[in-house]
């Protein structure tokens, strides 16, 4: 015979698998985040390296636009702290939302228990 499964335990089903896409879906958008500030401090050593007057240009969509690279340094400093900012910020949700994750699966196995037939 089998049994139903108690209302109860089917919102923390519903409400781990809902958790665990998120904790997916954060955990993508960090990566992204990570890449782009690898990316960006690389491109940030090469510019600091190369003097001032060096002629500097900017992609913006399909045009490219002559800069002056203080100026692009600052932008790009400016975007590193953006990003290091977003990076710290989504790395404390993942943290929580794994934390929520595994406190509610311990409590799905143990409701999974109470509803096991008794051998």
């Amino acid at each position: 015979m089998a049994q139903s499964i108690p209302p109860a335990l089917q919102d923390d089903l519903r409400r781990f698998e809902n958790l665990r896409q998120q904790h997916e879906t954060l955990t993508t958008y960090k990566q992204t985040i990570q890449t782009e500030l690898v990316e960006l401090r690389a491109t940030l050593e090469e510019l600091r390296k190369q003097p001032d007057n060096v002629v500097t240009y900017k992609s913006v969509g399909q045009v490219m636009f002559r800069v002056d690279k203080p100026k692009i340094v600052e932008e790009l400093d400016d975007r590193e702290k953006t990003l290091q900012m977003k990076f710290e910020s989504t790395n404390s949700q993942i943290e929580k939302l794994a934390k929520k994750l595994s406190d509610l699966e311990a409590k799905i196995k143990i409701e999974i228990a109470k509803h096991e037939p008794k051998l």
